[in-house]
């Protein structure tokens, strides 16, 4: 999980940004034009300084989140070409070889990448082409992209969305939120959904607030770059699934809380951040304090497999993610919502082998019976359709716990299933 926090879809950052809000139609008579005086032509109107611009923006930010800056942080203009070197340097730095590799190895077996994708090719692009400004907090900088170097509608509206950023981690420290623990994957995309939902939430009064109606136009024209479309496009759907969820997803999440106790619910939630993407997805369970359950898998399940197999990397997959990979592999989405529905909790362990060889055990905990048959049922069709490894099976621990297992061949997928109690 990378730590920084962006804008980080043009064409998101304009329709969410722009849908809920409307612009006021003028009311009364149309006032006549003004005449325009004999004499000398007037000056051309100095061109707007941009610290005055971005001071203005905070301070309506401030009012509008209710949050006070503990110091300042000049933003940084930059092209597109400084934005990807930026995120090359930064991905580089912040997501070691092995475990960039092992969660690519994890999304190949499931299907969710293409076989010989690289998955770091893949996010950067998919970064590069979408990243209207992003907040670094390790760093203390906040870069906003602009192609012709000025501050347009679109690098004030990233401006908002990055300052509120700035104002989150100055207020309640964003690494606290643990988005650098690596097996942790689910709950760092539910608290990311936390920090983009309150800044999305936060950007879009401001926009509300603050754009003529010129000003959206122009901000929609930007959202409709060719290119940006494009990169969007050729993003494998996993990836614009989890890349979009803490802005779509997050921004509902936080109109929950703000609807159950305004936004002192959401610095709350900093407080006391959000555990898993269910609780994202159903608010409920957060607002009732229903945590996700811990998931151990049997110890040396690897060795099972015979001599050279090893555990290469555990994660915990989580409600969304199980749901995006059962609608990738041809399960319709309202199947793969319903079998997704009702988790509880789960762990996902990658096993390295001889030869390159991979396995992936997956346990998943329910919320009831009928929710394990209704993931057995749809786990069992998406590994029937899905480009994974010849040996696969989806079996039942106990009446609410499922087990899935991918394996080079039928033979290793059973002595696996058996070395998880089956």
């Amino acid at each position: 999980m990378p730590r920084r926090f962006a804008a980080a879809c043009l064409v998101m950052l304009a329709l969410v940004g722009c849908g809920p809000t409307s612009v006021a139609p003028t009311t009364g008579p149309t006032p006549a034009p003004t005449a325009t005086p004999a004499g000398p032509t007037p000056a051309p109107t100095s061109t707007p300084d941009p610290a005055a611009i971005y001071a203005a923006i905070a301070a309506q930010v401030e009012q509008i989140r209710g949050l006070r800056p503990t110091k300042s942080v000049a933003p940084v203009l930059i092209d597109e070409a400084q934005l990807r070197a930026n995120l090359t340097r930064e991905f580089d730095q912040e997501n070691p070889p092995a475990l960039v590799e092992a969660s690519q190895d994890e999304l190949i077996e499931l299907g969710l990448l293409p076989a010989g994708t690289s998955l770091r090719q893949a996010e950067l692009d998919l970064q590069a082409g979408q990243v209207a400004g992003y907040y670094s907090p390790g760093a203390g900088q906040l870069f906003v992209v602009s192609r012709s170097g000025a501050v347009g509608p679109t690098q004030r509206v990233t401006y908002a969305h990055e300052f509120t950023h700035q104002l989150q981690d100055q207020n309640f420290d964003l690494a606290r939120l643990g988005f650098d623990t690596p097996d942790q994957g689910d709950r760092s995309l539910a608290r990311l959904a936390l920090v983009e939902g309150d800044a999305v939430t936060t950007q879009t009064i401001w926009t509300r607030d603050n754009l003529s109606t010129a000003d959206l136009a122009q901000l929609l024209a930007d959202a409709s770059d060719p290119a940006a479309l494009a990169a969007l496009e050729r993003a494998p759907a996993f990836l614009r699934t989890t890349v979009l969820f803490p802005y779509t997803g997050g921004q509902a999440f936080v109109a929950s809380l703000v609807a159950n106790g305004g936004e002192a619910a959401v610095d709350a939630a900093f407080r006391d951040p959000p555990d898993s993407t269910a609780q994202v997805l159903h608010p409920d369970l957060y607002l009732h304090h229903v945590a996700p359950v811990a998931v151990n898998l049997p110890a040396h399940i690897a060795a099972a497999l015979g001599a050279g197999w090893h555990e290469l990397a555990t994660d915990t997959l989580g409600e969304l993610q199980l749901r995006t990979w059962l609608e990738a592999d041809a399960v319709d989405t309202k199947t793969a919502e319903a079998a997704a529905d009702g988790w509880a909790g789960d762990r996902l362990a990658i096993l390295a082998g001889p030869n390159g060889q991979l396995a992936l055990a997956i346990r998943v905990r329910w919320t009831t019976a009928a929710d394990a048959t209704a993931f057995v049922a749809a786990a069992t069709t998406a590994l029937q359709k899905a480009p994974v490894g010849s040996g696969h099976a989806v079996g039942t621990a106990s009446s609410s716990t499922t087990d899935v297992v991918v394996a080079p061949d039928s033979a290793l997928a059973q002595r696996l299933l058996a070395a998880l109690g089956h």
